[in-house]
């Protein structure tokens, strides 16, 4: 009931976008279409001949809504300050481009065109007006005007249709005598600009053309366009005064040779309006989709295809990987490269007391072990932080990949797709996947790159490696010898402490009987003493 009858302004604009949106979010679920289980009759009245058309198609009512929604937009245009470039001409692009002509003659396709070029035009001189007002620059205003002519002719190709002229009727003569004199007049406003940045002063032979172009015009249309006359009255005298001063000059200063008209360069037109966008599944503008929870078998069989279109872009993106990492694991265990000993230079930057007297003679050369081949060693390590760069970058890349699949959800989408457009919205849903496969390409394709580098490195390093390996080995030695010696020294230590432990207890020992046997020689003398005396 609100769409039928919508206030007119751009909160009407706003219920009939509503109403679009949900029409087309309710016929992707019920079978509303022509000659289907669920259509019904639709009425709408014909807009020229003021006659009741009716058909059992839903699409036909998202049609009428689509035109009314258009020609709204135009009236609210019309009302409106002439300083914007957005017309009403998307919503009649989008009826001409994705409905059938065949529901009524105010759809056919001459009217819509019509309709679209008679929206641009006029939104293409709202931008010409507001150029002129801000002192824009002659060539641009004039680029401006010649698109304002551009859109106008193609308006009048579609008036001179004999369709159109049936239609229409009388007001099809006095349109086209408009728009006949808008295309003059325009052509005018696009000559006269470029005259000083063209030519400078020399400006006769565009003025030549533009008496050529502009003169026959208003006689032609003013009949029919009575609101236009003191315009082009007011034209009239500024164009034939700026005439007459160039043509003086050229025929006193100059003296140039006018050109025929038809060797003269056109101005370009450069189209900067833009038609309002028609998006029947933007929630921003139709709310959200009140059929939501009816999802159709199909979109669900759509969804499953999709998800094996994600799938099988997930099987060649990780099949590559899986190839370029096995190549490049068995690169490094070939080259028998460990990032974490390939420089082990800092073990012999704490040497042990017992060596510091060894090492006397090199304490004034502290980096004398460091500095051997130093260069090779920084080459290789860099070119292996590359190569757990490059990992890391693809470990990351695969797992941003995944989460994408897994976050891709297109069912609503699906749901209000035409299945005839269901390989289309695959492609067009798949390339959000472009830019990460484009990265893991080159991640891919770096590694021959870095792993060549590699082998060079390692090559130069074979030298180092040697002489590394057989410190490496002395150092081990020596120090598995003093540790050794400690522990001998440790042991010996801790025998001897046991024999003096058992020479002190064998003394303590010896001792003590020491003083028993003298204490048994004393009784036995004290014993001999008291029989002697006897």
């Amino acid at each position: 009931q609100s769409a039928v009858s919508v206030p007119r302004d751009f909160e009407g604009c706003s219920t009939l976008r509503k109403y679009f949106g949900q029409l087309h979010y309710l016929q992707s679920r019920i079978p509303m279409g022509a000659e289907q289980e669920a259509a019904v009759p639709v009425a709408w009245t014909e807009i020229f001949s003021g006659k009741t058309v009716t058909h059992e198609d839903i699409k036909y009512e998202q049609a009428c809504v689509l035109y009314n929604l258009g020609a709204l937009h135009s009236m609210l245009g019309a009302m409106d300050k002439r300083v914007s470039e957005e017309c009403a001409a998307g919503a009649f692009t989008y009826l001409r481009d994705h409905f059938p002509h065949s529901y009524s003659v105010d759809m056919s396709h001459q009217i819509l065109s019509l309709n679209i070029n008679l929206m641009l035009g006029q939104a293409q001189e709202c931008l010409l007006e507001k150029s002129m007002l801000d002192n824009r620059k002659s060539f641009l205003v004039a680029r401006i005007s010649a698109q304002v002519v551009d859109y106008y002719k193609e308006a009048c190709r579609a008036l001179e249709n004999s369709e159109t002229a049936s239609l229409l009727g009388k007001i099809q003569k006095d349109w086209k005598k408009l728009v006949q004199m808008k295309i003059y007049y325009f052509a005018a406003v696009a000559h006269h600009p470029v005259l000083p940045e063209a030519l400078g002063t020399r400006g006769s032979r565009f003025l030549e053309r533009t008496q050529a172009t502009q003169g026959p015009a208003p006689l032609g249309a003013s009949s029919g366009s009575r609101e236009c006359r003191p315009l082009l009255t007011a034209a009239a005298p500024l164009r034939l005064s700026r005439y007459n001063s160039a043509k003086k000059d050229n025929d006193f200063i100059y003296h140039e040779a006018v050109p025929a008209l038809d060797t003269l360069q056109s101005v370009k037109g450069a189209p900067l309006v833009k038609a309002l966008p028609v998006n029947p599944t933007d929630p921003a503008v139709t709310g959200p989709d009140i059929f939501a929870k009816l999802v159709p078998m199909a979109a669900h069989e759509a969804s499953s295809l999709y998800s094996e279109e994600k799938a099988k872009l997930l099987r060649d993106v990780m099949a590559k990987i899986e190839a370029k990492n096995e190549v490049l694991d068995q690169f490094m265990d070939s080259m028998q490269l460990d990032p974490e000993s390939v420089d082990n230079l800092e073990m012999y930057s704490h040497v042990p007391p017992a060596l510091m007297e060894k090492c006397a003679a090199l304490s004034v050369r502290p980096d004398t072990v460091k500095n051997l081949e130093k260069q090779v060693l920084q080459n290789l390590k860099r070119i292996l932080g590359k190569v757990q760069e490059m990992r890391d970058q693809r470990a990351s890349l695969e797992q941003q990949l995944r989460e994408m699949i897994q976050k891709d959800d297109i069912t609503a989408s699906l749901v209000t797709a035409d299945r005839s457009e269901m390989k289309k919205l695959f492609e067009e849903q798949l390339k959000k996947y472009d830019q990460i496969k484009v990265y893991l390409e080159q991640n891919l394709a770096a590694q021959e790159n870095v792993l060549k580098a590699l082998t060079d490195a390692n090559v130069k390093y074979a030298a180092v490696r040697k002489a590394l390996a057989e410190v490496e080995h002395k150092w081990n030695t020596t120090v598995q010898t003093l540790v050794a010696s400690y522990e001998a020294y440790e042991d010996l230590m801790k025998k001897s402490q046991e024999g003096k432990d058992f020479y002190t207890d064998l003394e303590g020992k010896a001792a003590k009987l020491l003083e028993k046997a003298r204490a048994a020689c004393r009784a036995a003398e004290a014993s001999r003493q008291q029989l002697l005396e006897r």
